[in-house]
């Protein structure tokens, strides 16, 4: 006490409770930050094998999707704060690991649904014959949906996904790609019911 006197800091009480606070609030921005990446550390994919296709789909990720919807709104939040100079960059970056996630989560399962509406299609070498355009664009996704579902497999951890380089390009390029190859389908539909009147009664499936 007989030191502070001495020093004075008694005419600085002000300045000493900001750069306290500043440092408190500091503080619990970077504990947040630790626990949010701490939060992902045992947070794993579900991959389960799918028929006699030889490769695996994606498997509930309900869990998942809880703690990045809530970690999404805290990063935000975070990023509004008055405190968030120090960890500004930290922030970004998490940031965009997050939403890079979301993206890759929402991407894969589109894909996904639609790779296994089209896998059994583009089994029938028939079809193949006769839509070779699409054939063989449905062969370049399902390329990409093996090897992606295989290194899920190798290594399922939820982060290591999110943060896997030109993830996301292959997803969306596959996504694109399935567009075409329906719409392909569709057109291809749409000839058999001109020669076959009956078939407009029927749905595509």
């Amino acid at each position: 006490l007989a030191q502070c006197l001495e020093y004075g800091l008694h005419k600085h009480i002000e300045k000493i409770e900001e750069t306290c606070v500043n440092a408190s609030k500091e503080y619990s921005l970077e504990k947040a930050f630790d626990a949010m990446e701490e939060e992902w550390k045992d947070l794993k994919f579900n991959a389960k094998e799918y028929k006699d296709t030889g490769t695996y789909i994606l498997s509930g990720v309900d869990d998942i999707q809880q703690v990045l919807d809530d970690q999404i709104v805290r990063t935000q939040a975070m990023r509004g704060s008055r405190y968030i100079g120090p960890f500004q960059e930290r922030c970004g970056k998490w940031e965009k690991t997050l939403n890079d996630l979301q993206e890759i989560i929402d991407s894969w399962l589109t894909m996904q649904g639609t790779w296994l509406y089209l896998e059994p299609i583009f089994s029938s070498d028939d079809i193949k014959k006769q839509m070779p355009k699409e054939a063989k664009r449905f062969a370049q996704v399902d390329k990409t949906f093996r090897d992606s579902m295989a290194q899920c497999v190798e290594n399922p951890s939820v982060i290591a996904v999110a943060t896997t380089e030109g993830l996301l390009d292959k997803l969306l390029k596959a996504n694109e790609l399935l567009d075409i190859i329906q719409k392909g389908l569709t057109d291809y539909l749409e000839t058999k019911r001109v020669f076959f009147p009956r078939f407009f009664f029927l749905s595509n499936d």
